[in-house]
């Protein structure tokens, strides 16, 4: 039994949009910290908590972690519109997600993404505005 790991079938959702993919560069999409010094608009993405999902038989396949993204950006309208490209293409979403080198390629079967709860934040160090919003993601891990 192989478990399937999320993250890298949302960055290649995400760089699937066009909208999304042209605001970050084609690839400024990053698991869990902003690579110091980066100043252009850029994705990071981590996972903040899982649940699972049991019936009698034991694992029923399916994870639901909430999945925190935060957009960086130099302006806060910058910052904000990113985040609502994000919402906009994640927020309900359901289907398959081709990701990855191999042939074929890797597959995440994504039941459902909600969006949950915000809030935005300015890093006086990084001089950056971030508006993070968190996803609550079901998906079948087995």
């Amino acid at each position: 039994m192989t478990v399937k790991d999320i993250r890298p079938a949302l960055r290649a959702l995400l760089l699937a949009d066009t909208a999304i993919s042209a605001a970050v560069g084609g690839s400024r999409i990053y698991p869990v910290l902003l690579p110091q010094g980066q100043r252009l608009p850029s994705i990071v993405y981590h996972r903040v908590s899982g649940i699972g999902d049991h019936h009698m038989q034991g694992p029923s396949g399916l994870n639901q972690p909430r999945i925190q993204i935060d957009c960086w950006a130099q302006s806060q309208d910058a910052a904000v519109s990113l985040a609502d490209l994000v919402k906009s293409k994640l927020d309900g979403f359901a289907g398959t997600v081709l990701w990855g080198s191999s042939s074929p390629q890797n597959e995440t079967v994504i039941q459902g993404a909600f969006y949950d709860t915000e809030f935005e934040d300015y890093d006086d160090v990084a001089k950056l505005y971030r508006v993070s919003r968190d996803y609550l993601v079901w998906y079948e891990e087995l």
